[in-house]
């Protein structure tokens, strides 16, 4: 069982080098071949994240294609969030968190993958329909205060809440995956001192799932930088509408 999930590690950080999701998967991942509570999974996963956001940062950074102010806006609302989600996890009942974490997530990718006449898509790397790049700086930190606190609270790392509600706004898929992986940085920093402050995080665990994560996602972002923006869109939209899938369908 412990070698099945460090093998799962390594997927994880692809999908999450890629599309920006995939962490989603990982605390029930836990759960199930290790034994963990579903706390202890969320705190163990979120220093876990910690890693392959600095590996992803650093990836889209030395490719300028890191969206340095767009991202620091939404830092500045994740961070604080984070660590209030982490605390209140333990008085939300799972299902529900996973029902809405469910339902935002396939609808999102619904929504993406729904034809719209008006909407004209560049093939460059990076463009998305309509010209639209990022968000004003108050949508950006009201963005980040949601992903922080609900993705906190659940254990997923960041971009599995922010990537479907910024490809839902007309936020370009690169831009997406890319501000994805900054905000990843101090909202499970701040997600692991809340969980670690009810001795919720298998730091040995966590750090080798990391490792393993962090080369994943060095190869999923050298995929994702290669991409026409038309295909790391519908990529990104159809792997939201099947992470929403399973997330119904998890035992609770």
């Amino acid at each position: 069982m412990g070698i099945a999930v460090l093998l799962f590690a390594v997927p994880v950080g692809i999908c999450i080098g890629v599309v920006g999701i995939g962490g989603v998967l990982l605390p029930p991942a836990l759960t199930w071949l290790t034994g963990l509570d579903i706390h202890a999974a969320a705190g163990t996963s979120s220093w876990c994240f910690l890693f392959t956001g600095i590996a992803g940062t650093a990836a889209y950074a030395r490719t300028r294609a890191m969206p340095w102010r767009f991202g620091g806006w939404l830092t500045l609302g994740a961070a604080p969030a984070a660590a209030a989600g982490a605390l209140a996890n333990g008085a939300v009942p799972a299902t529900v968190l996973w029902l809405v974490l469910a339902t935002l997530t396939a609808g999102s990718g619904a929504f993406n993958l729904w034809p719209r006449g008006r909407r004209d898509v560049s093939a460059e790397p990076g463009s998305m329909p309509g010209g639209r790049h990022d968000l004003s700086p108050a949508a950006a930190v009201a963005v980040g205060v949601f992903v922080g606190f609900g993705s906190a609270l659940t254990g997923t790392g960041g971009p599995v809440l922010l990537v479907p509600v910024l490809l839902a706004l007309g936020v370009p898929a690169l831009t997406t995956v890319a501000a994805g992986q900054l905000v990843q940085l101090p909202l499970v920093g701040f997600a692991t001192l809340g969980y670690a402050a009810h001795d919720s995080v298998h730091f040995g665990l966590g750090s080798l799932l990391g490792v393993l994560a962090a080369a994943g996602v060095l190869l999923g972002a050298r995929l994702a930088r290669r991409l026409p923006a038309r295909h790391l869109h519908r990529i990104a939209s159809v792997a939201l509408v099947g992470f929403g899938a399973i997330l119904f369908v998890l035992p609770r």
